[in-house]
């Protein structure tokens, strides 16, 4: 094991978590049935809702329901993510490249992925407005890459992915200065700004996470946990039905199960 990697095992803190249950009232306002089974559905600050579909499909709905933007050329993005809703992150695998798009939907800009900077790239996903995380799953090495000038920030080893399949990495974003990574096995793991990992939620089986001001936020077999960032609190709320996916924002709550959206206000 290398120094670093060493370093790296030192910083971990897993989270052994001791959840309060959190009383909280949902109105529900309609259902919404939307045109193919949902794949993936995510929440930008604003609050709208994003959801790719099993047929490849990107689409965009306001708080209400009311469908804003659609998107069906394919190929699909392998991670996506809305971000603050103005200018949203697509990673699509197949052909190594990113882009952004506007709320439309519409390219404003592509990248190509530099073959100089990773060998393997398994996930990229976007770090403030110029700057990109990308996972190497060739020697499990994180590099963020200062996209202006063509340079590598940071480089760290990932000693807790080591003996993974990258089959199990399934997501990874970048916010409020974290990186976290989804691993299908191990849970969701929590890394610095300088690519260390800080902390690691162990729960297998985990198919999404999102977040909520301050929190982090993903599903139990009947409601959300959420965990503060910086405090370390966590609550649980429990949810008014079953569902694929649950989304939850200051004023909505979003429960997605096949092609159904279930929305619901949340009483302050």
């Amino acid at each position: 094991m290398t120094a670093r990697a060493s370093k790296i095992y030192v910083g971990l803190l897993l989270i052994f978590l001791s959840i309060s249950t959190v009383g909280q009232t949902f109105k529900k306002l309609k259902s919404v049935e939307v045109s193919d089974s949902v794949k993936f559905a995510a929440v930008d600050r604003p609050g709208e809702l994003y959801l790719l579909t099993k047929r490849g499909h990107l689409q965009r709905f306001d708080r209400d329901g009311k469908l804003l933007s659609f998107y069906k050329n394919p190929p699909a993005p392998t991670l996506f993510d809305p971000r603050d809703g103005a200018r949203l992150f697509a990673y699509f695998r197949q052909g190594q490249q990113y882009a952004y798009l506007n709320p439309s939907f519409e390219t404003a800009s592509t990248f190509k992925i530099d073959s100089a900077f990773v060998i393997d790239p398994w996930l990229i996903c976007a770090s403030g407005d110029h700057n990109i995380w990308i996972l190497d799953a060739a020697d499990w090495s994180l590099k963020k890459i200062d996209v202006r000038h063509g340079a590598v920030s940071t480089e760290v080893e990932l000693a807790s992915l080591a003996k993974e399949s990258k089959e199990n990495i399934i997501s990874m974003r970048e916010y409020q200065g974290f990186l976290f990574l989804l691993d299908k096995k191990q849970g969701i793991l929590i890394y610095s700004s300088l690519g260390n990992l800080i902390r690691a939620i162990s729960i297998q089986g985990l198919q999404y996470f999102n977040f909520l001001g301050e929190e982090l936020y993903y599903p139990t077999h009947d409601g959300l946990v959420f965990f503060n960032l910086f405090s370390t609190d966590t609550r649980e709320i429990k949810m008014p039905a079953a569902a694929e996916f649950s989304l939850m924002t200051d004023e909505r709550l979003f429960l997605i199960k096949g092609k159904t959206i279930e929305i619901f206000e949340v009483a302050p």
